[in-house]
């Protein structure tokens, strides 16, 4: 069956790249579950990692480890 007309004029060729990531990372459940576990745990250790940083620099001076010096003498 001949594709029609009005559909053949919206298809377009498919990147390489696109292909390449679908046929590797995609095509399979197998595959496409460990990415999507992969990718979850980078994201999360990720995201861990920068709102641990912005804590620290938003409370700096307020933490135990920025004032554990000056407490510390004081138990001696």
């Amino acid at each position: 069956m001949p594709i029609p007309t009005w559909i053949a004029g919206r298809l377009q060729p498919e990147p390489a790249a696109s292909r390449m990531l679908y046929n590797t990372l995609f095509k399979h459940s197998s595959t496409y579950m460990a990415t999507m576990m992969v990718t979850a745990t980078v994201a999360g250790l990720g995201y861990d990692a920068i709102m641990n940083k912005l804590w620290n620099m938003n409370n700096k001076g307020k933490l135990w480890k920025d004032v554990k010096d000056k407490y510390a003498d004081l138990a001696d």
